[in-house]
């Protein structure tokens, strides 16, 4: 199990957004994400208005992600974890603090964008019960890039 703790120390925006860039923009992901044109202030103005957790292990940043309100539900994005912390259950946790999060300000559904080559993503949020509900296609692609999924809560 991984502590998973919300973080709100607007010192640590420019750690939490070159972590988040470099998980990132090692994904083989067409266009890159847009998080990559994202500034540590932008990262700042995120830990203002949204909601961050992190997953830490002997003072290293392994994992975060930002939860923000959306109407009734939450929107969860920029999850994020070290390669070398995959598939040993961080996503999970960051997700349940997420799903934790989300009844706690009463949302009634969670959403997110998940890319469609990023196959383990989908398998993860299928996990946790989001369903697609739509998709995009990015500028200049012919064919869907990402999906929209949803959780009820």
């Amino acid at each position: 199990m991984f502590a998973v703790r919300r973080c709100t120390e607007l010192s640590r925006a420019g750690e939490i957004h070159a972590f988040t860039q470099a998980v990132f923009g090692a994904l083989d992901i067409d266009p890159p994400s847009g998080v990559l044109k994202e500034t540590a202030a932008d990262f700042a103005e995120r830990l203002r208005q949204e909601t961050c957790f992190v997953v830490e292990q002997e003072g290293r940043l392994i994992a975060s992600v930002f939860c923000a309100p959306d109407g009734d539900a939450l929107y969860i994005g920029r999850l994020a974890v070290h390669p070398d912390w995959r598939r040993r259950g961080v996503a999970n946790a960051l997700v349940e603090a997420a799903k934790a999060e989300a009844r706690r300000i009463g949302a009634t559904r969670m959403t997110l964008g998940c890319r469609i080559v990023l196959t383990s993503n989908l398998a993860l949020f299928r996990r946790h019960g989001f369903v697609i509900v739509g998709y995009e296609t990015h500028a200049g692609f012919s064919a869907p890039t990402s999906y929209d999924m949803e959780l009820r809560l």
